[in-house]
């Protein structure tokens, strides 16, 4: 089906479409070249919403609540997910929504679910952005980092359920729990359960594989924060930003810095939205070829 949003405060258009089996709700902002955007923990369409309204003056704008996130579905007897499971959601919905190829950006985790997306399924991707993937596979002190944040995510899931798991993590990470919209915290915290007992150490581990990486022909690029993240922020990625600029050139992707730390579309979304622009912008070549891939 085809689209033509209007432009507005409201969402152009919401609602749920059949995608890799599961029911994903989206929503749609602006007109123009599709954009979608995939967020990180938490999985909420509303984490994008402040910059989805300005890019939407550029951009149809698709966010959306990842698989088993929020006002998404998933099947009977789900207990994981995988970076291909999530990667294939992303270009399902994309087909359903007939909005193919797009520019695609996405954050943490939903980083690494973009990069995944622009080897797995190149003819659905235009160019993508990947922010802060959490680049922890290759590492060599991998297994002592997942096993860290296992601890941690348990011991806030006795003092106080999944809900204390995922606002610790965040409030940890980027320090802006608290400064959500109500609603859009309600429900990331709600998403703690799915988070901590499907997603975390699972998309954490990805890391492309060669044969994929041979083929691989859609303009990335790979970004990290600069400034203005918590101390625990700036120090992971001092320990992994070596691992994320190797896998830029892995894959011959470009490696950059944007402003803000880990979420600055949340922290800093004036400086996010023309930084995002212009990286987008300078890959925009003619559309990718058609769907055989």
């Amino acid at each position: 089906m085809t689209h033509t949003p209007s432009r507005g405060e409201a969402p152009a258009k919401a609602g749920t479409v059949l995608a890799n089996g599961v029911e994903l709700y989206y929503e749609l902002r602006g007109t123009g070249t599709p954009l979608l955007m995939i967020p990180g923990a938490g999985g909420d369409a509303g984490t994008y919403e402040d910059a989805a309204r300005l890019l939407a003056e550029h951009f149809t704008v698709i966010t959306y609540d990842r698989r088993g996130n929020s006002r998404s579905s998933h099947p009977e007897g789900w207990t994981a997910t995988s970076p291909d499971e999530q990667a294939d959601d992303a270009a399902a919905l994309l087909r359903a929504l007939d909005l193919a190829p797009a520019h695609v950006f996405g954050n943490s985790s939903g980083a690494t679910i973009t990069l995944n997306l622009s080897l797995r399924h190149p003819e659905v991707v235009r160019n993508a952005v990947a922010h802060e993937p959490p680049k922890i596979g290759t590492m060599p002190e991998r297994d002592d980092l997942l096993a860290a944040m296992r601890d941690r995510a348990e011991e806030a899931r006795k003092r106080g359920g999944y809900r204390e798991s995922m606002a610790d993590f965040s409030g940890w990470l980027t320090g802006t729990t608290r400064e959500r919209k109500e609603d859009l915290a309600e429900r990331t915290l709600d998403n703690g359960e799915v988070w901590v007992t499907r997603e975390l150490g699972v998309v954490d581990r990805w890391d492309p594989p060669a044969d994929v990486v041979a083929d691989h022909r859609i303009p990335v690029t790979v970004a990290v924060g600069s400034e203005g993240g918590t101390e625990l922020h700036q120090e992971l990625l001092g320990r992994y930003r070596s691992a994320l600029e190797n896998l830029a050139r892995r894959i011959g992707a470009d490696f950059t810095s944007m402003s803000g730390g880990h979420v600055p579309y949340a922290t800093h979304v004036r400086d996010f939205v023309p930084q995002l622009l212009t990286l987008l912008q300078q890959h925009d070549g003619p559309e990718p070829g058609g769907e055989g891939a």
